[in-house]
């Protein structure tokens, strides 16, 4: 019977390939990172903005500070995220009509389509990603590194990308 390996110091000395969760998880998620920066540059969208604007799809009339919790932004920074893609006519805000302090969100006709072009493009990368796997082992990859981030307190939910790749 193989004696189990202690990974923690690994790659240290001996050039030895450091195997460790942490590194791996980091360092992919940097490298898919960077390149959905590439992918979502034809519609002139950051992945920040991206990630709001398909939040603000999901939940169109919540305050920006609803939104801000559920995506763990900083109120100071969200403004500012809100404030540019208002500017860029992606998005709106809306007075309450029961809370003249709350000020609900709402995609406008063009920031729907580009979320719409968006999702396509998100898609077609998420399908390049996993073109090794099969969809078995794409959704336990997906339930693996969940329960690794629910481990650092993060919350997953189905997103219209999720559906997308499902529904295609």
């Amino acid at each position: 019977m193989e004696a189990s390996r202690d990974t923690t110091n690994e790659g240290t000395s001996g050039g030895q390939e450091f195997h460790a969760v942490g590194f791996v998880v980091s360092s992919v998620g940097y490298a898919v990172a960077r390149r959905f920066r590439e992918v979502l540059a034809p519609v002139q969208l950051e992945p920040r903005e991206f990630a709001l604007l398909r939040a603000a799809s999901t939940r169109e009339g919540c305050s920006q500070q609803t939104l801000a919790e559920r995506l763990r932004i900083p109120p100071s920074r969200m403004v500012a995220f809100v404030d540019a893609l208002e500017g860029r006519g992606l998005l709106e805000r809306r007075a309450d009509p029961d809370d003249r302090r709350r000020r609900a969100l709402y995609l406008t006709d063009t920031g729907r389509t580009t979320l719409e072009r968006a999702l396509v493009l998100a898609t077609e990368y998420e399908r390049q990603l996993c073109a090794g796997l099969s969809e078995a082992e794409r959704e336990t990859l997906i339930d693996l590194v969940q329960r690794v981030g629910a481990e650092l307190g993060l919350v997953f939910g189905e997103t219209p990308a999720h559906s997308a790749w499902r529904d295609q």
